[in-house]
């Protein structure tokens, strides 16, 4: 194989990667997405991204604070809620509170894609 069709290849499978990812979850800040890359190391295609990607990957509990989840809450979250003014800030961090509790205790549901994407979309981009 050449190194062109190396990069090729890699290119698709970051693209994909990518795909499966913001498809299933959104996109919250985009970190984890964008942090998708690849490089030739001799004869393989080495594919690297944040090393959180595990959590999304197995499910593994996480440590969270209230504090690193409220900007997801104030997003994602709160929009739905209807309560106004100082109340609003008070049922946000209660909510927070409460969310990384449980992420903290039990971590995110797993979320295979990067054994989805091998399973799946690497058999049709070698082709």
């Amino acid at each position: 194989m050449t190194e062109r069709e190396m990069h090729r290849i890699g290119i698709k499978i970051v693209e994909a990667l990518r795909k499966r990812l913001t498809k299933e979850h959104g996109k919250f800040t985009g970190a984890l997405s964008s942090s998708i890359s690849y490089k030739i190391d001799g004869d393989d295609i080495v594919i690297s991204m944040e090393d959180y990607a595990e959590y999304l990957e197995f499910g593994t509990p996480n440590p969270t604070t209230p504090e690193e989840i409220m900007g997801w809450v104030e997003t994602k979250i709160m929009p739905t809620v209807k309560v106004t003014g100082k109340n609003k800030a008070i049922k946000a961090k209660n909510i927070a509170k409460s969310l990384a509790k449980h992420i903290t205790k039990y971590g995110p549901r797993p979320f295979p894609f990067i054994r989805m994407t091998i399973e799946e979309d690497l058999p049709k981009i070698l082709k």
